[in-house]
C-alpha cells in the first residue's frame, strides 16, 4: 500500500491518510507507541492483528492499542482514513470502550533498551534463540523487529516536529538516510519526506 498523509495544523496527533489507487501492497508488521484510532471515511481497511483479520468498512472505526503489533494488509483504492494517536498513558478510556480487543492484547513492553539480544537473553537465563522464540510468542514479533519499530516510532515523532530526515536517521541509529527511508516506507507506506511535509 502506498499512503499519503495530511496532518492537522492544530495538533500532530491527527492525520488524514489516503491510500493511492493501483498500489495494493501490504505494510510490514509494526506498532505505534500511542493508541491508534482509525476512522474509515471512504473505502475499507483490513488489518492483521495477532493472526486475526479485522475488517473496517467505511463509517466504522477500530482502536489499535499502544504497542500491539499489527499489519495493514489490504484496503480499497482511494480509501480515506482519519487516524488519531492517543498517548498510551491516556488510553485507558479507549481500552474500556473496546474491551474485547483489550483482552486480546496484554500490555506490551515500552522499551527494549540498548542491550544486545544475547545480553538480555543471558540475564533471563535463556539462549539467544530461546529468548527470541519466547519474546516472539509473547509480543507478536521478534526482538530485533520490535526494537526497530521503537526506533521508527521515535523517527515519526521527530519528523512531525520538523527535524530533517538525515538528522532523524542518525538520531535513531539507522546506517544512513536511505536505510532509514526503506524501513520507514515498509512500516508506514510513505517516505519520511512525504510524511514530514504532509
Amino acid at each position: 500500500m502506498s499512503w499519503c498523509y495530511v496532518r492537522s495544523l492544530v495538533g500532530q496527533d491527527i492525520e488524514l491518510a489516503v491510500c493511492r489507487a493501483g498500489r495494493n501492497k501490504s505494510l510490514v508488521q509494526h506498532f505505534h507507541q500511542e493508541a491508534q484510532i482509525s476512522f474509515v471515511l471512504t473505502g475499507w481497511r483490513q488489518f492483521l492483528v495477532d493472526g486475526c483479520h479485522i475488517d473496517v468498512p467505511a463509517g466504522s472505526s477500530c482502536v489499535l492499542p499502544a504497542g500491539v503489533p499489527h499489519q495493514g494488509i489490504d484496503c480499497a483504492p482511494d480509501t480515506v482514513s482519519l487516524n488519531l494517536y492517543v498517548p498510551a498513558e491516556h488510553s485507558i478510556a479507549l481500552m474500556s470502550m473496546t474491551r474485547p480487543l483489550a483482552e486480546l492484547f496484554p500490555n506490551r513492553p515500552s522499551s527494549t533498551g540498548t542491550a544486545t539480544i544475547a545480553c538480555v537473553a543471558a540475564r533471563a537465563g535463556l539462549s539467544r534463540e530461546g529468548f527470541t522464540r519466547r519474546f516472539s510468542r509473547h509480543h507478536g514479533m521478534p526482538p530485533h523487529a520490535y526494537r526497530r519499530m521503537l526506533r521508527l516510532n521515535d523517527a515519526r515523532r521527530m519528523l512531525r516536529t520538523g527535524t530533517p530526515p538525515a538528522e532523524v536517521a542518525a538520531a535513531t541509529d539507522f546506517a544512513d538516510q536511505s536505510h532509514f527511508g526503506r524501513w520507514f516506507r515498509h512500516a508506514f507506506g510513505t517516505t519520511p519526506s512525504r510524511y514530514q511535509f504532509a
